[in-house]
């Protein structure tokens, strides 16, 4: 794909714990010119007091996160023997029917491309006249729906679509969610709407 260094989080789609993830690097990137992030002892090397050279020790500080790592090489094989082609359709379907589902409802706002086939299975919205805060807490408190709020770690992202400094609500189907689940969720929204 001529990527030199892949980057990723184990906890989205590959379905690992929080606080997991890696870093591929290239056939083309010297890491001899990279300096390593942070230095600390290894296991590997205990008997020197710098970093080592070689990799991956040399940019794995510390003592790793055996337990992490365990759960996110778990979370990857389930993906890879469920298919990623069919959680992808999986998820494409419920995002399709949250998608159009919200936007019928009156004085909802979805944001972002409106096309599940061009998105992640996370669907932003707004709705007028409630904050986004009172919006999650009753999703919670009241229908058992789990949805985060706020900014989501992207202020610039919330600037562009003009969202900024409230944010939006962000809901986000998985290969656990069903479809009951969607008209479950666009129900909540309609009530919390229109009561």
């Amino acid at each position: 794909m001529g990527i030199d260094l892949l980057a990723f989080t184990g906890h989205k789609g590959l379905y690992g714990p929080p606080g997991t993830g890696g870093l591929v690097i290239g056939d083309r990137v010297n890491v001899d010119e990279i300096e390593p992030l942070m230095r600390g002892g290894t296991g590997s090397r205990s008997e020197f007091e710098v970093q080592p050279d070689d990799c991956p020790d040399k940019f794995e500080s510390g003592t790793p996160n055996g337990t992490g790592i365990a759960g996110l090489g778990a979370g990857a094989r389930f993906v890879m023997e469920r298919g990623i082609e069919t959680i992808r359709a999986h998820e494409v379907e419920l995002t399709r029917a949250l998608i159009d589902g919200l936007r019928a409802i009156p004085g909802v706002t979805v944001y972002g491309p409106l096309d599940a086939a061009r998105q992640t299975a996370t669907v932003s919205f707004s709705l007028k006249g409630h904050r986004v805060s009172e919006v999650g807490l009753r999703l919670d408190d009241e229908f058992d729906i789990l949805c985060r709020v706020g900014l989501h770690c992207a202020p610039a992202a919330h600037r562009t679509l003009g969202t900024f400094p409230e944010g939006t609500v962000r809901l986000a189907a998985s290969v656990f969610t069903t479809m009951d689940d969607i008209h479950t969720t666009i129900a909540a929204v309609r009530k919390i709407a229109h009561p």
